[in-house]
């Protein structure tokens, strides 16, 4: 990899929100993932996935303060049933000790509006399926292959944490 963060290797802000938005949209027209999302504030949850890329591209990471804050900002808008934690406490995790073990790593990025998204219990196909449509949404955009190769190395990276492995 590069010591150039990925951002700068892309060296396009078009390219990169084209990007992201392809890979959006992607996520959302397909029927195996789609279920995941809610159906309301799309705009929103695109902004809120451009930031967090933003940041993960900027910093070549997925750790660290700033990610979970971004991270847990675009779980409040693409997955949570109740945007207001404080008005709607009712909708945390009441059962999430059913769907994922306390010790869980996962379980330490989510917050409890997050339960709409793990009731739906992701799996690796599911990221998988993340995974194809980023390489997919990569190449339609005539990216180098090796900095394709390293968006998709630094991507894979973040499928233990968010599934709690």
């Amino acid at each position: 990899m590069s010591n150039l963060s990925l951002y700068k290797r892309l060296n396009d802000d078009k390219k990169f929100n084209t990007l992201i938005e392809n890979f959006y949209q992607k996520m959302r027209d397909d029927y195996r993932v789609t279920r995941f999302f809610c159906d309301d504030g799309q705009k929103e949850q695109r902004d809120a996935l451009k930031a967090l890329a933003k940041f993960i591209f900027q910093a070549n990471a997925t750790e660290g303060d700033a990610f979970k804050s971004l991270l847990t900002r675009f779980f409040m808008v693409a997955f949570a049933r109740f945007k207001d934690k404080e008005l709607h406490p009712e909708s945390g995790l009441a059962f999430f000790s059913y769907i994922t073990p306390q010790d869980n790593p996962s379980s330490k990025l989510l917050c409890d509006s997050h339960s709409h998204f793990l009731k739906f219990m992701p799996g690796d196909s599911h990221y998988d399926i993340a995974i194809e449509h980023l390489a997919d949404s990569l190449k339609g955009l005539n990216i180098d292959e090796d900095l394709i190769t390293d968006i998709l190395k630094l991507a894979e990276r973040g499928r233990n944490s968010l599934l709690g492995k």
